[in-house]
């Protein structure tokens, strides 16, 4: 065992520094062995891939030798909560207790942070249509001297939908960067200073991915350099990191573009040239090409791969696309003078040969390898490209010698249990150790799953309908006594479920308070659940993962079907011709991994602790009725299963009366 691994293992001893700082704890023979392995990687450098089960407190398990080695160190989580979470509690507790004064910074994205100068900007110009946006904006006036670190999620009283956000932060598109008067107090600069100086940064996903994609295109970096990467919530990573190493030019963005550039021009060199007549020449192209995009969809929308236009529509659309071309063009030879005037006229300039450039990477030509297609719908329309494989891009990023050490976690990396190379091969990772931890939870006597007989098709339009407006689903749902998610696989259903919830009384009828996905923010929304008890949440995909409610608050997940991808995607569809091109099955190979994924995402918010007791239930009968469904089901932790609705009801009348006898 090395230096550090001995360390690592006897602060989680019986008696150790951890034990002593929590009155409940216990050793857990997973959670050390998967300290360890981290411990292991650390000095040995290499990578570590390690699906750990919900309860195995993977958190402390890699924080802790993480505090214990003499290295620089970054940690990436899912989200911002997660981030918070880490830095505000979690790691300051754990360096407590390891007696370890390292020195800890949090860094998010530019558009978490308040910017100086645009609120300065706003406060001479701007004039807000709603009365709730001029007083949000006067809480951040106020909030922005004494905020220390000029986070926008520690300003009280605004909501995270205000519309004043846009106003008084910046995006890589319109920050001045070293030109910007306010450079001294610039927040964003702060906190790249506090990292940079740091034993151990936190950041996000988000910000990962788009330090990758800079390095890809030779244009620095956002984070500093350390020894060891964990990234924990590994399994969202590579949607993430498609994310920034894809390419899109939006007919919004160039409208709002055009808006920006007038009001600037107008501000700032009136006498220059007559800005509206220019502006409005883009505004027109713009309009032309949003409709040339959307001319193979209906009025709702859709996507189409470029390779599956015809000649007429493809004609339109280069010819849309050039009249666009020519629209930024001019502009372009407008601000060649202009440009020097101000700061913000320079960076609309640098912003104008962007979008121009822009079309070069969203149309096949200049670019051969990759995904191309036009997406449209109700309030807007754009050109996307993608990369079929995202490992031959990223996969130098994993190379020694810095960062010399990697680990990846999360609960759920394999679709089958140990099998890791769905998720290495995606990201091109070849590692040094593996390791597959189950949960210390007993599901087979805390949770039952259940996929009832007699189930409509799963294809069936009206499926949640269907299923909520079964008798015997319907009874089993109202007699838990907690509460309850409806997770859903897409917003038709999320509608469709809303729409039956709300007919013929039910919601009064059984006194549950009806949370539904887009009349709050997520995070009210699950407060708000969280708080009632027995509330009933109806939500789709941002439900599935990163959401924790344990105890009785939550009791039953409902699941309308198996998750797999829409099969209107044109980066699935190209990335399964070519698993078929190379004598692979797509299904197989592709769609089952990749939904068995998801559905073990969502089987994951119903026991969170060891005292959580609950019912997952799937309306989809190939789970229990086809080979592939049932593969699937041996992805999921040990539930008791049962297909009899009967079972459910006795099982959901034991948790009423726990419930019962922890009142007395």
């Amino acid at each position: 065992m090395s230096p550090l691994e001995e360390l690592t293992a006897a602060a989680f001893a019986d008696g150790g520094p951890v034990s002593a700082g929590f009155s409940s704890y216990r050793p857990r023979g997973g959670q050390i062995q998967l300290a360890r392995a981290v411990a292991r990687r650390i000095e040995e450098g290499g990578c570590l891939v390690a699906e750990a089960g919900t309860g195995i407190g993977k958190t402390f398990a890699y924080l802790a030798p993480l505090l214990l080695a003499d290295q620089r160190a970054l940690v990436s989580t899912a989200s911002k909560a997660l981030q918070d979470q880490l830095f505000v509690r979690d790691l300051p507790r754990l360096a407590a207790l390891l007696q370890r004064p390292v020195r800890i910074a949090l860094l998010k994205g530019r558009s978490n942070y308040l910017c100086p100068y645009r609120i300065e900007k706003a406060a001479l110009e701007a004039s807000f249509a709603r009365r709730q946006d001029a007083e949000d904006f006067q809480r951040i006036q106020v909030f922005l001297p004494q905020s220390g670190d000029g986070d926008i999620a520690r300003v009280p009283g605004v909501s995270e939908s205000s519309g004043v956000w846009p106003v008084v932060t910046s995006t890589a598109d319109n920050c001045l960067g070293s030109a910007c008067p306010k450079l001294s107090s610039c927040p964003v600069v702060a906190a790249r200073e506090r990292a940079s100086e740091a034993d151990v940064v936190v950041v996000n996903h988000h910000l990962l991915c788009a330090d990758w994609a800079m390095r890809l295109d030779g244009g620095g970096e956002l984070l500093p350099e350390v020894d060891v990467v964990v990234v924990d919530e590994a399994h969202g990573l590579k949607e993430i990191a498609y994310q920034f190493l894809s390419h899109s030019l939006s007919t919004h963005g160039l409208l709002s573009f055009g808006k920006e550039l007038e009001a600037a021009g107008r501000s700032l060199a009136r006498d220059h040239c007559d800005w509206v007549l220019h502006c409005s020449q883009l505004e027109t192209a713009a309009k032309s090409l949003r409709l040339a995009i959307a001319a193979p969809h209906g009025p709702h929308g859709g996507r189409t791969a470029w390779a599956d236009l015809s000649p007429d529509v493809e004609r339109a659309l280069r010819d849309a696309m050039a009249m666009t071309e020519s629209a930024l063009m001019r502009l372009l030879d407008v601000m060649a003078d202009a440009r020097s005037r101000h700061p913000e006229l320079e960076k609309l300039a640098q912003r104008l040969s962007e979008l121009l450039s822009g079309f070069e990477r969203v149309v096949p030509g200049a670019v051969s390898d990759g995904v191309f297609w036009l997406e449209s719908s109700r309030t807007g329309a754009g050109l996307h490209w993608a990369p079929l494989e995202l490992a031959p891009m990223v996969q130098g990023t994993f190379a020694r010698p810095r960062p010399r050490a990697w680990v990846f976690l999360s609960a759920t990396l394999t679709p089958q249990p140990a099998q890791f190379g769905h998720f290495c091969d995606g990201l091109g990772i070849v590692p040094d150790e593996t390791l597959s931890l189950e949960s210390p939870f007993d599901y087979a006597q805390q949770a039952l799953l259940c996929v009832p007989e007699g189930l409509p098709d799963p294809k069936d339009r009206d499926l949640m309908r269907n299923l909520l407006e079964r008798e015997e689903i319907w009874q089993a749902l109202m007699a838990v006594p907690g509460g309850i998610f409806i997770l859903c696989t897409s917003l038709r259903a999320v509608s469709q479920a809303a729409e039956c919830l709300r007919e013929g009384g039910r919601r009064a009828n059984h006194g549950r308070r009806l949370l539904v996905q887009g009349e709050h923010p997520k995070d009210t929304l699950l407060e708000m659940f969280r708080n009632d008890g027995r509330a009933l949440l109806v939500g789709s995909a941002s439900f599935w993962e990163g959401v924790d409610v344990p105890g009785s608050a939550l009791q039953l997940v409902l699941i309308d079907k198996l998750p797999f991808a829409p099969p209107d995607d044109p980066v699935l569809d190209a990335r399964m011709r070519a698993c078929r091109g190379g004598g692979g099955d797509p299904f197989k190979d592709i769609q089952v991994p990749e939904a068995s994924l998801t559905l073990k995402q969502g089987a994951g918010r119903l026991i969170r602790s060891e005292d959580d007791r609950g019912v997952l239930m799937v309306g989809d009968r190939r789970l229990a009725e086809t080979h592939y469904g049932r593969q699937m089901v041996r992805a999921l932790p040990a539930f008791a299963r049962t297909r009899d609705l009967k079972d459910v009801q006795k099982f959901v009348a034991q948790l009423g009366e726990k419930a019962r006898t922890l009142e007395l």
